[in-house]
């Protein structure tokens, strides 16, 4: 039996990753989603009853207590978690106290490096897209933008442009990118983030709730940041895009990597040799290289450091349902 707690970002999305490889391992899940977005998982749930046995697909509703619970619960001998840093600290420490085997994916601040010999109009109109979808709400959002120093500017002025006239916010609709944040709490969170910008940074559009009924939050770009400054150093899930500058690729790997998260990364640049270095110098999961947050199911999905450990997707994926058993036979007997 599986214990498993999804996210409010992708509800059905992130149920199927948890639910598809548990299953096709032989083993039954209990599955608790967010309780601020159940509904897509109950009717999932419900619709899949028809095809499974009784019993191996189940979901309970709650908020924390709820997840402690299951987790604590006897009958789970695997926990798998895709969350934030601290609910998977939470969950972590439970498992430990029963030796539980635990599967977390958690935050995430990823880096977009971009060189001066990149295509910077093509990438920058990629990682508005790859920055503001679903509003910011991935763990994987190209939200981190460090650039070489002599693009710099290029980069403000195009991604600026970007959030201006090309990022549509509102209602679900075929020409609309960003949707509202999740609830109000997340809005007055973003809120504090742009209340506390640094009077070293500038926000170059942006930077405050649209005005409408609902929680929608201005495309925002945020200039000049250090890398100790908050937003760079804490995840937002939100539709705001920082930039920052470096003077080589020494600079560039130690900015990328000066974070606690370690999900995913991407580098900007035509230089096939440079690319390869920076891949094996980022401490993430995933690396994409000219591009920025493509999904394939093959491929895993998963982080190092405060992102957790283990995969969602591929043949690893599945690997994490699994249990490795030795039996030898003595065929002289």
């Amino acid at each position: 039996v599986c214990a498993q707690v999804t996210p409010w970002n992708y509800p059905m999305m992130m149920a199927v990753w948890k639910w598809a490889p548990a299953i096709a391992a032989g083993n039954t899940v209990v599955l608790k989603p967010s309780d601020t977005t159940p509904v897509s998982t109950v009717w999932m749930a419900e619709l899949m009853q028809e095809f499974l046995p009784e019993g191996v697909m189940n979901v309970v509703v709650g908020g924390r207590e709820t997840g402690r619970l299951l987790v604590d619960h006897e009958t789970p001998q695997f926990v798998s978690i895709t969350g934030s840093v601290r609910a998977g600290m939470e969950v972590a420490s439970q498992a430990s106290k029963d030796l539980k085997r635990v599967h977390l994916e958690l935050g995430g601040k990823a880096p977009v490096v971009i060189f001066d010999d990149a295509n910077i109009e093509a990438a920058c109109e990629w990682i508005a897209v790859a920055g503001y979808f679903n509003a910011g709400q991935d763990c994987t959002a190209a939200t981190r933008v460090i650039v070489e120093a002599s693009a710099y500017e290029d980069v403000v002025t195009l991604l600026t442009e970007q959030a201006k006239n090309n990022i549509k916010v509102g209602m679900p609709n075929e020409d609309v990118l960003v949707g509202p944040v999740n609830n109000a709490n997340q809005l007055a969170r973003v809120q504090g983030f742009l209340d506390r910008t640094p009077s070293h940074a500038r926000v170059t559009t942006g930077g405050k709730k649209l005005d409408r009924p609902g929680y929608f939050w201005t495309p925002t770009v945020v200039a000049d940041l250090k890398q100790s400054d908050e937003m760079i150093q804490t995840e937002m899930f939100a539709p705001v895009i920082t930039i920052q500058k470096f003077q080589d690729e020494a600079e560039a790997v130690r900015m990328a990597n000066g974070v606690e998260y370690g999900l995913a990364s991407s580098v900007w640049t035509k230089d096939h040799g440079r690319a390869m270095r920076m891949s094996k110098a980022f401490d993430f999961g995933v690396v994409w290289i000219n591009t920025h947050i493509p999904m394939v199911a093959e491929m895993p999905h998963g982080g190092f450091k405060h992102s957790g450990y283990g995969k969602d997707l591929s043949g690893y994926g599945f690997e994490e349902y699994t249990r490795i058993k030795h039996v030898m036979t003595n065929l002289n007997a």
